[in-house]
């Protein structure tokens, strides 16, 4: 009884290894599409790998019932949990990135005077996030992301207005509204999988001996961005930096 019920559950396990990553991309495919909205899209992805994770407890428990049994029904079990297992290893790893972030998702360089959004608002719907940056979102921006700050640009604002936008269409972002003389971008990233659109503006402002570059990145949909906007804030700066003067 113990081995027959191994058996079966080292082939399940390698069923549901197998239809989940289906399931998976299915999730983020119809969010694309504006099929499901995204939590019902979420929470297909997390009743997924929820099932992957059973997946890999069988593929384990057909591993072990299968030791002294079918040397084929072994390899089964085998092959359902290395499936579950790699197919778990984006999901665990993103939400091991996004542990212990505080729960906001709109970021920017300047807490006292953020850019300020627009042309974006009449691009977003009006069951998005607010783009109104209350008191506790910056203080906790503050005390979790010390080191998100603006860069200096030791060059005159037409060229550094040049790098800066070079540096977004070199990001894949669409632009949405930018004039040189004032300093101002905005542009929408997309995210690769889901397709999660994070909206960000960037302004240059004149100071002795170069330019200012501040940036904000605000995410529409979610509670907490897991770090991408923090982490798209200083991808940005780094590319704009590293370029020589």
């Amino acid at each position: 009884m113990g081995k027959e019920l191994s058996s079966h559950l080292a082939v399940w396990g390698l069923r549901l290894g197998l239809i989940m990553p289906l399931v998976m991309l299915l999730a983020g495919l119809f969010y694309r599409l504006q099929i499901f909205d995204f939590r019902i899209a979420l929470l297909i992805f997390a009743v997924a790998v929820l099932i992957t994770m059973l997946a890999a407890l069988f593929g384990l428990i057909g591993v072990i019932g299968g030791m002294r049994g079918s040397h084929t029904k072994t390899m089964q079990a085998v092959a359902g949990l290395v499936v579950a297992l790699a197919v778990l290893i984006v999901p665990i790893n993103t939400v091991r990135q996004g542990a212990g972030v505080p729960m906001i998702h709109d970021i920017t360089t300047d807490l006292e005077d953020p850019p300020i959004f627009v042309e974006i608002p009449r691009k977003r719907l009006s069951s998005d996030n607010s783009l109104e940056i209350d008191a506790e979102v910056l203080a906790a921006q503050k005390a979790y992301y010390t080191d998100i700050g603006p860069t200096i640009l030791a060059l005159a604002k037409p060229e550094a207005f040049s790098r800066v936008r070079a540096a977004v269409e070199l990001s894949g972002w669409q632009v949405h509204a930018e004039k040189a003389n004032l300093g101002y971008i905005e542009a929408t990233a997309t995210t690769p999988f889901f397709g999660f659109r994070d909206d960000v503006v960037i302004r240059l402002t004149d100071q002795p001996g170069g330019v200012r570059v501040d940036m904000r990145s605000a995410s529409r949909v979610g509670v907490s961005d897991l770090g991408v906007n923090a982490g798209r804030i200083r991808a940005f700066m780094d590319l704009i930096s590293r370029q020589p003067n």
